[in-house]
């Protein structure tokens, strides 16, 4: 059967709905930050753990079992396992009335979403020849983006129809605070997702360029390691940096347009949104294309230049975050800083999934994710919030707070990545390296 024909985009295209709606529940509540903190009375600190630590640790951690299910059971039936988790979970975020109850719902969101992408990476690579790999992975990817731009475009203004009254006419739901009700409405799309999953047919398992050694399970994915550990270790270092900066934007510079410049939450949810939505995708896809170009052009570590690239772009852009004092200056400068940690969203996983024997191709795309996520994700936003809590209470900490996070990390990102590429230059085989002290 011929790859990368009209229906594998078609699957694409679902699987990035998927991700879309995964992020929607995800980010969706870094719009709600004030009235929960209001509601629950909770400190910035708490509210890092509930974006940070809670979901970061269980969306990092529980990603290596379900990508050990995806890779012996079926992909399709781990996505919608996964979906139908995290939503009954963000619906549980609505019912919360105080932090343990949230907290625990939020660790519900993160295990379930854990499992989409490792069996959706696995899925795509199976689907299209290596030479359009890139923009596959690349278009899928964009469902993240869109789905940070959309979370604050759609939870705005969900949450702005429900402080104008308009849950009164649902019993279910008419005694609920209006931040409670929203997350509730943001989970109802995953049952039908579930639905339209269940159409997918599952590709044949195929291998990838280098052949496994007959070893199944965790077996294969230690095999897998051991192989290549000097080039997926510094790569995976210096993602963690590039996600730590895209999670601790997209976490809290809603409530720095809402603190420093009085914004409303529908107001922050259009401005922000829409910026995310015009740099996010055009960085991924342009990470894609220059990928796939390069690997044409017969370049050894095509998806390595292109990582480091982004982290080249992306250091100015962390350093000056801090010093905008008008919006729309602050917004220019968020838009080049996504635009750049978008780009190699996509180029990794790709990546992963050409160097990978297929009996642990969704295992190590779930290694990714949890090393990433356990750094970036966990840590990026929880460092946030307790830098912002242990600051004065100035309209503008946070943003100090988020500056001190973003500058060190996008740093170390591009020092690793200047390496990575120097030593793979004219060889990407360098399985028997090993990272120095």
């Amino acid at each position: 059967m011929q790859k990368g024909q009209i229906r594998d985009w078609l699957v694409v295209l679902l699987l990035m709905a998927a991700l879309i709606l995964s992020f929607i529940d995800r980010i969706g509540l870094s719009l709600l930050v004030d009235p929960i903190r209001a509601d629950l009375g909770i400190s910035d600190a708490q509210i890092g753990l509930l974006q940070g630590v809670a979901f970061g640790l269980f969306f990092a951690v529980m990603g290596l079992p379900l990508g050990w299910l995806a890779d012996r059971w079926s992909r399709k039936g781990t996505i919608m396992l996964g979906v139908g988790i995290w939503s009954l979970a963000t619906a549980a975020c609505g019912l919360a009335v105080n932090f343990p109850q949230l907290l625990m719902a939020r660790i519900g969101v993160g295990a379930g979403e854990a499992g989409l992408a490792p069996a959706s990476y696995s899925i795509v690579h199976d689907r299209f020849p290596k030479e359009q790999l890139g923009r596959a992975i690349s278009l899928f990817q964009v469902g993240g983006v869109l789905g940070a731009g959309l979370a604050l475009l759609i939870t705005g203004y969900v949450y702005r129809y429900f402080m104008d009254g308009g849950g009164a006419g649902f019993p279910m739901i008419a005694a609920l605070q209006p931040w409670q009700q929203t997350f509730i409405a943001i989970a109802l799309p995953g049952a039908l997702l579930v639905a339209l999953i269940a159409l997918i047919s599952e590709p044949r398992r195929v291998a990838g360029q280098e052949a496994g050694q007959g070893q199944k399970g965790f077996a294969a994915l230690a095999a897998a390691v051991r192989a290549r550990f000097g080039l997926y270790m510094p790569l995976f270092v210096a993602m963690s940096g590039v996600i730590m900066t895209s999670y601790a934007l997209v976490s809290w510079m809603p409530s720095v347009l809402g603190r420093e410049f009085g914004w409303a939450a529908e107001d922050v949810g259009v401005r922000y949104g829409v910026t995310v939505l015009l740099a996010s995708p055009v960085g991924l896809l342009a990470g894609g294309w220059l990928a796939d170009r390069l690997v044409r052009a017969g370049a050894a570590n095509a998806h390595v230049r292109v990582v480091a690239l982004a982290t080249l772009i992306g250091l100015p852009f962390a350093l000056l975050l801090g010093l905008p004092r008008s919006p729309t200056a602050l917004l220019l400068i968020a838009g080049g800083l996504h635009f750049a940690v978008s780009m190699p969203m996509g180029v990794v996983p790709a990546f992963l999934q050409l160097t990978t024997p297929q009996e642990a191709r969704a295992q190590i795309s779930g290694l990714y994710v949890l090393f990433i996520n356990v750094v970036g994700l966990g840590l990026g936003p929880t460092m946030v919030g307790l830098l912002s809590t242990g600051m004065a209470s100035g309209a503008g900490d946070l943003r100090v707070a988020i500056s001190l996070v973003v500058g060190p990390a996008m740093l170390m990102s591009l020092l690793v990545m200047i390496w990575l590429a120097r030593v793979t230059w004219t060889d990407i085989d360098i399985r028997n390296r090993r990272i120095s002290a």
